[in-house]
Formats: C-alpha cells, sequence, structure tokens
C-alpha cells in the first residue's frame, strides 16, 4: 500500500469515527427542543399548541441536520436547486426560539437587532443549522452574544464576549476536524457553516483576540434582491 493510499484510509477513517459523535453532538439540540416542549406540555396544557408545532418543526430539524452531516462526510455537494428567498430576520428568530437553552438566564445572554432585514436565496434548515453552532460555540463559554443586520452589505454579524481565539488557531478553525478545549466538540461544525455559506453564495468571516470575544461576519450575495 502506498502512502498516499494510507493518507486516504486514514483520513476516512477519521471521517467515519467523527461521523457518530458528530450527529450526535449536532442533533442535540432539536432533540432537547423536543424534551422540553414535553416538560412545558405537562405543566402547561394552555400552551400545549405552541409547544406541539415547536416539538414537530424540532424533529423534522434533527432529522434533516442527520442527512446534512451524512452529507457532509461523503462529501456531497449542497443540492441548490431547492433554494428559495428568505428573510434572514425570520429565521434568526426561528434559530432563536428553537435553540435548547438550558435556562432563560442563558437565553438572556443572547441580544437580538433585526431592524435591518433582508431577503437572501437559500435554505431555511441550513442557515438555522450554521446559527446553533454559532450559538453552542459561544453558549459554552457562557458569553453574552450580540447578534445584528446590515442590509447595505448583506451582512449578518455574531460577536460574543467569550474567551476569544488565540492568533496562531485563528486561521484553523474552519479546517475540518479542527477543534481546540472543547469537550465533546467534533471539528465539523465551523467548516460546515463555511460550506453553507459559500453555497448560498456568500462567505463566513472571523476576527477575534484571545480573552476579548470573537465577532463573525456571515456575507450574503450582494447579487440576490
Amino acid at each position: 500500500m502506498t502512502n498516499e493510499n494510507l493518507n486516504q484510509n486514514l483520513a476516512q477513517i477519521q471521517r467515519i469515527k467523527s461521523l457518530a459523535g458528530s450527529i450526535a453532538h449536532e442533533t442535540r439540540n432539536p432533540l432537547a427542543s423536543i424534551r422540553q416542549g414535553c416538560d412545558i406540555i405537562k405543566n402547561c396544557l394552555n400552551e400545549a399548541m405552541e409547544f406541539l408545532d415547536l416539538i414537530s418543526t424540532s424533529s423534522t430539524r434533527g432529522l434533516m441536520i442527520s442527512e446534512m452531516i451524512l452529507a457532509n462526510i461523503r462529501e456531497e455537494k449542497i443540492d441548490t436547486n431547492k433554494f428559495t428567498d428568505l428573510s434572514i430576520a425570520k429565521i434568526v428568530k426561528s434559530a432563536i426560539r428553537e435553540f435548547a437553552f438550558e435556562s432563560k438566564k442563558e437565553k438572556g445572554l443572547v441580544s437580538v437587532d433585526l431592524e435591518d432585514d433582508f431577503i437572501f436565496r437559500g435554505d431555511e434548515t441550513l442557515m438555522i443549522f450554521a446559527l446553533f453552532n454559532l450559538l453552542k460555540n459561544s453558549l459554552y463559554y457562557k458569553a453574552k452574544i450580540n447578534i445584528w443586520l446590515d442590509a447595505d452589505k448583506k451582512f449578518l454579524y455574531f460577536k460574543d464576549t467569550g474567551v476569544g481565539i488565540p492568533a496562531d488557531k485563528l486561521e484553523l478553525i474552519f479546517d475540518d476536524f479542527f477543534t481546540s478545549n472543547k469537550k465533546g466538540g467534533t471539528g465539523l461544525g465551523l467548516p460546515f457553516c463555511k460550506k453553507v455559506m459559500l453555497s448560498f453564495g456568500g462567505d463566513i468571516s472571523c476576527k477575534s483576540k484571545e480573552f476579548e470575544g470573537t465577532e463573525f461576519c456571515l456575507k450574503f450575495s450582494a447579487d440576490q434582491n
């Protein structure tokens, strides 16, 4: 077996090992939303219909996310044929609503300003998946989060007050399997966020200073009306 074949086999083994952990890690939020919804239904039947809807949405979203992770592991391209025109403000609201915050206090760490809304062409679940990853990363360190929009540039900004990223690791965060000081991390979240934004005709970039926080800029295609 040549060194090239050996390296390819090792890379494939690494992807397979990461698959199970990645699915468990990335579906945790939709499944936790289901659990929370059930608990609330038990305690407050008057709100049952609202949370039954959340359960249905989260179940569907969880299944779709699993399929996306499998596709990513197989290095399949994202299908753009079903992309539609979407409101970024509406999707951010849905992501905040569906995210499984540990408590009201944790949810209170997130501040949003969605007045400068804009339309982009993409997929709702893919966008929510990307936002879930950013939320999870920041809330892991109990950081305060600010999310705001710039319609002129078609940018979404996501800034936290967390521990920041060391300069020598900043350029690696969008590389497959790269993770640092995070228990349970698979190193696939941010790379897939990058893949999602590129499929939308945009991109994602990051600025960070250690101990001073991190800012992501999600850039959407300026060619879309």
